[in-house]
């Protein structure tokens, strides 16, 4: 890389890579002063499997002490998993499920910000080095990340691929599923009073009086199921029976809910989609940074 333009992936800043002044010292050592274990099984095994794997989790937390589970503590430690007569795939629970307790606290953390960051990250990946995993993040952590991206960094996603007729220079970030409500008036009940009279004509009458409503109320209706995009330009959803577009000029304000998102418009009623929370909060951040 030497003698060439880069761009760091932390800061994402650019910088001519050049030699060091003086040679590099040599990285410490994550290991402890701890000798590693010797991984002899016993003489004589437990007989109950849950025994044998407590001797397991013990010798995987002797290693721990040692230092960081790599690819040679990890290999004899399924050694040892088969000579206490376990499949190594007990090994591999073990070390998942220390790594999700330790990892627990950081999970919490970020579910509570919507956000992944890239001190989240780090702390993620020291954990999974710690005990030689390679742990996937799922659930919300795309969209926690894309969050951070959006609104620490002011990184936009990469278009997506869609069949949507969009306007020129028009491009489609997000889409989800969701249903489109509409704020309704419904009448709880009438009230008056109406005569009927026979005409003399066989299935005809006259009728006097009329009714008036009373006690009405608005309410949040649905109007069909879809998808909702953010474009560029605007909140476009694509319904079954009918669609709606909403441009980022007109939006005013935004509410989120626990299972939907609140447009509020600078003209007409306000528009509710469905959906989970970190989605809105996806959608209100890109519509910040696209306004």
């Amino acid at each position: 890389m030497v003698g060439q333009n880069i761009i760091c992936p932390f800061c994402s800043k650019e910088f001519f890579a050049t030699l060091p002044a003086q040679p590099l010292p040599p990285e410490p050592s994550s290991a402890s002063s701890e000798p590693p274990p010797e991984l002899t099984p016993p003489g004589k095994l437990p007989f109950f499997k849950s025994n044998r794997r407590k001797l397991l989790e013990e010798k995987v937390d002797e290693m721990l002490a040692a230092g960081p589970i790599d690819d040679k503590a990890g290999l004899e430690l399924a050694s040892y998993a088969i000579g206490i007569k376990l499949d190594p795939s007990e090994l591999t629970e073990i070390q998942q499920e220390k790594f999700s307790a330790e990892f627990e606290p950081i999970k919490r953390r970020i579910a509570a910000a919507m956000m992944l960051t890239d001190e989240d990250m780090e702390e993620e990946q020291a954990l999974a080095k710690k005990y030689g995993i390679q742990p996937k993040l799922t659930g919300d952590a795309d969209t926690f990340r894309s969050i951070y991206l959006v609104e620490t960094k002011g990184q936009l996603p990469p278009p997506l691929a869609t069949d949507m007729m969009l306007d020129a220079n028009e491009s489609a970030y997000y889409s989800v599923p969701t249903t489109w409500h509409q704020p309704r008036v419904k009448k709880l009940g009438y009230s008056g009073a109406s005569l009927s009279l026979p005409t003399g004509i066989k299935g005809v009458r006259y009728r006097f009086g009329s009714y008036t409503p009373i006690n009405s109320s608005e309410e949040m209706t649905p109007l069909t199921s879809g998808t909702l995009y953010v474009t560029s330009k605007r909140l476009l959803f694509n319904g079954e029976t009918r669609n709606t577009a909403i441009s980022l000029a007109k939006i005013v304000d935004c509410h989120m809910y626990a299972d939907a998102l609140k447009v509020e418009k600078s003209t007409g009623k306000p528009d509710l989609f469905s959906m989970g929370l970190p989605p809105a909060r996806y959608i209100l951040a890109l519509i910040g940074a696209l306004k």
